[in-house]
């Protein structure tokens, strides 16, 4: 009898040992995805009270101390704009500090083509980590060298894939250079689910540098993608669509955005939950990270932390101020390059006036100036025909309602626009040197190359005749750093050069 009782009680112990295998097989795992976008320095934002990849690393850290095969992805632009970038070879500070941080996949935003595609190979070189750009290709349909078309890669047992996507805007936005293709978004994310799937991926997320409708109408349209990690957007942003979820963690450090994804042992995805932790100057500071960013920080305050003016008036460089009336600022700048050519106006976008930010009456810095801009454009001078320059002034406002940075600031010139006009139609007059503008007569204009290229939708001035090319022309910066210098105080204003009308 009491052989048999000791068999039973073995035997239950096996059963109970079965059925807790089983019910660990049949539990679901846990994918961690952490992201972060448009990140542009190393250093803390807001006066050192946000951001900081320091502090981003030591929450990265942690909470992959709680899960080791964590994903940490990142959606685009990095190497410009920023005044570090303009110094430290264009964006170079940036790759070590997300080789640091150990990314396991990346998407390229439109900013990483700012300074070509040159000086994006020798970044691209430099990465530790894979960039997957899956609509990017040259002009003979080869891949773009040391990008890749996907990633598949098994996180916790569960077979993940990877694809990335660039917003066409680059091809206007920044300067890709003449080999550099961009597909259409939506088609690509339609051909690569399959592909994915047929390789065995279970789980697929997108990384992309995408305006939020955009990466929304992609998860309406494309059966298969689970989640999207999306940049180019500098709020933090979510939307769930059914079952598929897109988000994105703002800029410059701000927030680290997590995603918990519950997946069943066969790869059904069950559940998400998603969460974003801002970054402060709270959080702790990770000490690898921030001895990279100490050791930059410490240059860039030699080379620019040195006064080389006086302003005063207070110089506004604002979004609202550069991008959709007419600023001192700029003023000051066009003014700068329409001398510095010797052209008879200048016209420069209020997109490459950077900072966001007011800089009061007092002291202007080397740095400041390069904060204003921090692309290293330079400045080229063409020669266009009155209506050429009139087309110009009409895409330049054809986008005013959105801040949208193409809004031109100009010198040597006036010109009147309509808010309540169609685009295409809202140029009211426009002279230059107090003379009607003659669309027959043909006038020189400094600008600068990024527009010179057709960025910003410049078509006309592309078509222009280059008298003065980005070899021969100075660095925007350094000619209006060389302007205040020369001339100790500075004094823009506002003087009727752009007139709003209703």
């Amino acid at each position: 009898m009491r052989l048999r009782i000791l068999y039973r009680s073995a035997l239950t112990a096996v059963v109970l040992t079965l059925l807790a295998t089983q019910t660990a097989a049949q539990a679901p795992i846990t994918l961690t995805f952490m992201h972060f976008n448009d990140t542009y320095q190393l250093a803390p934002v807001d006066g050192g009270k946000a951001g900081g990849l320091d502090r981003l690393a030591y929450v990265i850290k942690q909470i992959r101390s709680q899960d080791p095969e964590a994903q940490l992805l990142f959606p685009g632009d990095l190497i410009s704009p920023s005044l570090e970038s303009s110094i430290f070879k264009k964006g170079a500070q940036m790759i070590e500090g997300l080789n640091a941080l150990r990314i396991d996949a990346a998407t390229l935003g439109n900013h990483e083509f700012d300074y070509g595609p040159a000086v994006l190979q020798e970044r691209l070189a430099e990465s530790n980590f894979p960039w997957i750009v899956t609509n990017l290709y040259r002009a003979d349909f080869s891949r773009v060298p040391r990008t890749l078309f996907s990633l598949s890669r098994r996180v916790r047992g569960i077979d993940v894939g990877y694809f990335g996507l660039l917003t066409q805007e680059t091809m206007v936005a920044s300067s890709p250079g003449p080999d550099i293709r961009v597909a259409d978004e939506l088609g690509t994310a339609r051909g690569i689910v399959p592909v994915l799937q047929r390789g065995g991926a279970r789980v697929i997320v997108g990384v992309t540098h995408l305006p939020m409708a955009l990466d929304q109408q992609i998860l309406r349209d494309v059966t298969g993608v689970h989640l999207i990690a999306g940049g180019h957007d500098h709020d933090p942003m979510r939307a769930a669509v059914g079952s598929a979820l897109v988000a994105k963690a703002g800029s410059d450090s701000r927030w680290l955005g997590v995603v918990r994804m519950q997946v069943s042992p066969d790869g059904r995805v069950l559940s998400m939950r998603d969460e974003l932790i801002t970054i402060t100057d709270q959080t702790p500071s990770d000490p690898a990270v921030a001895a990279i960013a100490k050791r930059y920080a410490d240059q860039l305050s030699k080379e620019l932390d040195v006064v080389i003016g006086r302003t005063t008036v207070a110089l506004d460089a604002r979004n609202a101020a550069v991008r959709a009336a007419e600023s001192a600022l700029g003023n000051l700048i066009t003014d700068v390059m329409r001398q510095a050519v010797s052209a008879d106006i200048a016209i420069t976008n209020g997109g490459g006036i950077r900072t966001n930010a007011v800089l009061p009456v007092g002291e202007i810095k080397r740095k400041d100036v390069f904060g204003w801009m921090p692309f290293g454009n330079v400045i080229v001078k063409v020669r266009m025909s009155g209506a050429a320059i009139l087309s110009a002034l009409e895409n330049g406002v054809s986008q005013v309602e959105g801040l949208n940075g193409r809004f031109p600031q100009v010198s040597g010139m006036t010109y009147t626009f309509s808010r309540g006009r169609p685009a295409g139609s809202r140029i009211v007059s426009a002279a230059v040197g107090g003379r009607p503008l003659d669309p027959a007569t043909f006038y020189t204009v400094a600008t600068n190359d990024f527009m010179a290229r057709g960025g910003d939708g410049y078509a006309t001035i592309r078509a222009g005749e280059v008298l003065i090319n980005e070899a021969g022309g100075p660095i925007m910066a350094t000619a209006v750093v060389e302007a205040i210098q020369r001339t100790g105080t500075v004094s823009p204003r506002v003087e009727g050069r752009i007139t709003v009308q209703p």
